[in-house]
């Protein structure tokens, strides 16, 4: 609903709605959207590179436990 959408915005979560997106544009600036296939070469890619181990998430665990 137009009141759901916000109640949403006002405590800083995107509203989907765009009139409600339009009336709250300064606080929330438009987003340049990708898709997994575009930068990552698609799922079974990012899983691999990312996700699986000694990947990006595990790389970055390992970092910030050392700290």
């Amino acid at each position: 609903s137009d009141e759901g959408q916000e109640i949403a915005a006002k405590n800083f979560y995107r509203p989907r709605k765009e009139a409600i997106a339009q009336k709250h544009s300064k606080q929330f600036p438009k987003l340049k959207l990708v898709t997994i296939d575009e930068q990552f070469a698609g799922w079974a890619k990012a899983q691999k590179t990312h996700f699986s181990d000694g990947g990006t998430f595990d790389q970055i665990q390992r970092a910030a436990s050392r700290q």
